[in-house]
């Protein structure tokens, strides 16, 4: 479309609230003229007061209070949407992570707790809906990364990379289907929260899938080499290499999970009487 096309039509556009205030302003002037040749000036203000009275209770009161119960009935709703998003984030961390790694430098059988669960919170008479997961390693702390490389050594390498790359499948399947489905029902922030714990779970299952393809070419490369000291010692190392890039990957992961978690635990356990589930909580 040419731009002088184009102008008339935004003109046309902009003209209409213009002819409207012009026409409440002539109605105006009209209703005032014929007051005052009839000096009923006072019923003239009574009745425009009562209008705008009206008029103000209608769209700032009443409208306000439609708004609020509408927002109401979505409450549960919202609270099922925020219990499944925390149960599928917490469902990963527990495929992602070991619950508890052996002590370094003790000889004993002493583990160190890295999650846990902390008891039932939510029910439904009987039945236990949700028991939140409690990390108590953080992300970015060296320990983290140390204990996610000993539980994929555990496994092994190829065992864990496929591990987590189906458990990240599986969560990412989960929360577009809930953002598709349903995600207009949640607020902007933990909509953003979600969509980058998207976005970092297929970074993650590429990084995954690249350092897999990069061990097998290794393992090849060290095959074809003639001595078997040499094949198990590249075997070893692109074993190792694997481990070491998938605990920094999961890292990631685990990261950027956090923030939405959080606010996903305030929302639905910290702030007490304010929805269904909160009031259910034990």
């Amino acid at each position: 479309m040419r731009p002088s096309e184009e102008q008339p039509k935004v003109r046309r556009r902009h003209i209409g609230p213009f002819l409207v205030a012009a026409s409440l302003i002539g109605l105006l002037l009209i209703a005032f003229i014929l007051s005052l040749a009839e000096h009923k000036l006072p019923e003239l203000a009574f009745t425009l007061t009562l209008y705008l009275f009206t008029t103000t209770l209608a769209v700032f009161v009443i409208e306000r209070m439609v708004a609020w119960r509408e927002r109401r009935r979505w409450n549960a709703a919202k609270d099922w949407l925020h219990m499944i998003l925390l149960e599928t984030i917490d469902d990963l961390l527990k495929e992602l992570l070991p619950a508890a790694v052996p002590r370094e430098g003790i000889e004993t059988e002493e583990e160190l707790t890295v999650y846990q669960v902390t008891g039932e919170r939510i029910h439904f008479g009987e039945i236990v809906a949700y028991s939140p997961l409690q990390l108590l390693v953080r992300p970015g702390e060296k320990d983290l990364q140390s204990h996610i490389f000993w539980y994929a050594s555990e496994l092994g390498p190829q065992q864990y990379a496929e591990l987590a790359k189906a458990a990240l499948s599986e969560a990412r399947g989960r929360v577009r289907d809930m953002l598709a489905s349903s995600g207009q029902l949640l607020e902007v922030d933990i909509t953003a929260m979600v969509m980058s714990f998207d976005q970092a779970i297929a970074a993650a299952i590429r990084h995954l899938d690249s350092a897999a393809n990069l061990r097998n070419e290794k393992l090849e490369d060290a095959s074809h080499r003639d001595s078997e000291a040499s094949t198990t010692q590249g075997t070893r190392e692109a074993d190792n290499e694997l481990t070491f890039v998938s605990s920094i990957i999961v890292e990631s992961v685990v990261d950027s999970a956090i923030k939405p978690k959080g606010w996903l635990e305030d929302e639905m356990l910290n702030w007490e009487g304010q929805s269904s589930l909160r009031r259910l909580r034990a």
